[in-house]
Parts: structure tokens; C-alpha cells; sequence
């Protein structure tokens, strides 16, 4: 599990502008074309936890993110803009505080950070927002953020897009203005017993600081954003220790044979993310992570 702050989120959604991020695959249609958390229909971003949508081009790609990122999806062209990125992170503060934080850690990596839009707003729901726009000049070039927060108890939802146009076009406007909660899929559920073994048994195995028992828990298969099981074995080296304490809570879950399909939040040292990984796979009768590979079952 991966504890992270404010600093390295927006870090993390700033990057995007310089485009260090490789297009993973063109969003192919499944066999049904009813959204999922755990797989893609192409224009529509389901969220696990907290469960909300978002909608956006039908031609634009998904494409790896920062570990801090849920959602990355741009135009289909190697140029790094336009594009979508989607983070939740714990927020306990006011929304109308977001704005100071963008422009603070945008600051260290980009000159004449200037504030074009800071308001209240709402989503199509009445649900309280802040639409917070930036212009600044990365690389000599004229960038421009458009975000829109909002949130879920203490959690804010981020939704963001940027441009290199010198504006946000209303057509970039309407993908966070698409943003739309799902209450109902945000409580806890029961799941079958072996299940719940394991996530005691991964909750042990982080408590203890033990890489190689941590690791235990993964699949050989496993694979986060095209990250193996070797990658994210050489994050826990890094990290190992961090976890003071740990819950994991269950949403939504799915079984499909020795595939399930699962989403919820982990409580790690008192601040609540969402679980980066939608299924788990079953080896020699135990179950393990595999990722977040969403190709679903018919």
C-alpha cells in the first residue's frame, strides 16, 4: 500500500505535462458496454472507491500513471497533451484551500504560476466543487491546468486537464464538469471467507515489515499499470517500515471463478486510499494480487 501526501499527488499530475508517460493500449470494447470499475469502455472512467464517473473522449487512450494517479487517459498521439488525470487523496480541509496547494507545488517546477480561476461551483448532482484554473509557462511553453475538486467525506476527488493551447477549450471543460457521484457502492461488504483470509493475511504481512512475506501475496503474474511483481517488490525495499497500521475495507466484489474482481480503501497510518489493485487470482488454491488487469470475463 502506498501512503501519500498532497506534495507527491500533485507532483505526480504535473509531470503529465511533460509528457513522461508512454500510451499503454487504444480502449477496445468489451463484450458489454456497461461501465465497470474493473474494465474499460472507451469514454467512461469508472471509479471503484469512492464510486463516481467521468467521460471523455471515445479516441483517447489510457496511459500508464505515477504511482499517485488512479486514471490517465490523452489524446491518441505521442504529443502528452491533451489529457486527463484523476487522483483522490485525503483532504480534511476546506476546497476553497486547493487552490494554494496547486499553485505552491506547481511553483517549484514552473515559472509565472498565475491563478486565472478559483470558484465555487458544483457538480450536476448540487454536490459542493472548486473549479481552480492555472496558466504558467513550463519549458518556455504556455500550460494551462484546469481542475475540479470536490468531496467524499474527507477525501477529495481531483479531476484535471491540461492544455498547451493557451486556454482550456469548453470541450476540455466538459470532462471535469462530467465528474458525477455514485452513491451506494462506497460501504463496506462481506466476502467469502478465503478471501478475507487473505486480505488478513496481506494486512499481517505489511505490519511486519517483512518484504519477502509481503511479496508472498502477489501473483507471479501480477501487473499494475504493466508494473511486475519484481517492480513493486523494489518499492516495498524502499518503503518497507512506513506501515504503522493498516485496514483494508471491501466495496465491491466479484467472482469469476479463480478471477475476482474487487475495490475499496485501505486506512494506512490514519489516512484512507483508495486500493490501487481490482483483482485478485487464485494459485495452487490460495489467492493472490494480480493488478489491476481489467480485461473481465464475459
Amino acid at each position: 500500500m502506498k501512503s501519500v501526501g498532497l506534495a507527491s499527488v500533485i507532483v505526480a499530475a504535473v509531470v503529465l505535462i511533460w509528457g513522461v508517460f508512454a500510451p499503454s493500449r487504444a480502449q477496445t470494447p468489451s463484450q458489454t458496454d456497461t461501465p465497470t470499475f474493473y474494465h474499460l469502455v472507451p469514454g467512461t472512467y469508472v471509479n471503484g472507491w469512492p464510486r463516481f464517473t467521468i467521460h471523455y473522449p471515445k479516441d483517447w487512450v489510457e496511459r500508464h500513471p505515477r504511482p499517485d494517479n488512479l486514471f490517465i487517459a490523452g489524446a491518441p498521439a505521442s504529443t502528452p497533451v491533451p489529457r486527463l488525470d484523476v487522483v483522490v487523496i485525503p483532504w480534511p480541509r476546506p476546497l476553497d484551500k486547493f487552490a494554494g496547494s496547486l499553485v505552491r507545488i506547481f511553483g517549484t517546477i514552473a515559472t509565472d504560476v498565475t491563478v486565472v480561476t478559483d470558484k465555487a461551483s458544483q457538480l450536476r448532482d448540487g454536490s459542493p466543487a472548486q473549479e481552480v484554473e492555472l496558466q504558467m509557462i513550463v519549458n518556455g511553453e504556455p500550460v494551462n491546468y484546469l481542475s475540479l475538486v470536490t468531496k467524499k467525506d474527507d477525501e477529495a476527488i481531483h479531476v484535471g486537464v491540461v492544455s498547451k493551447t493557451g486556454k482550456i477549450g469548453e470541450d476540455l471543460r466538459a470532462i471535469p464538469c462530467s465528474l458525477e457521484l455514485q452513491p451506494g457502492f462506497d460501504e463496506p461488504v462481506k466476502v467469502p471467507p478465503d478471501v478475507q483470509a487473505f486480505l488478513d493475511e496481506y494486512r499481517s504481512a505489511n505490519l511486519s515489515g517483512d518484504v519477502a512475506k509481503i511479496m508472498t501475496c502477489y501473483s507471479d503474474r501480477y501487473l499494475e499499470w504493466g508494473t511486475t511483481k519484481g517492480v513493486t517488490e523494489q518499492f516495498w525495499r524502499q518503503s518497507v517500515g512506513s506501515v504503522a497500521s493498516v485496514e483494508i475495507g471491501i466495496t465491491d466484489f466479484l467472482s469469476e471463478g479463480d478471477r475476482a474482481y474487487l475495490t475499496g480503501f485501505a486506512l494506512i497510518n490514519g489516512g484512507k486510499y483508495p486500493l490501487p489493485q481490482t483483482s485478485i487470482i487464485k494459485e495452487n488454491g490460495q489467492w493472490r494480487w494480480y493488478g489491476n488487469q481489467r480485461d473481465a470475463a464475459p
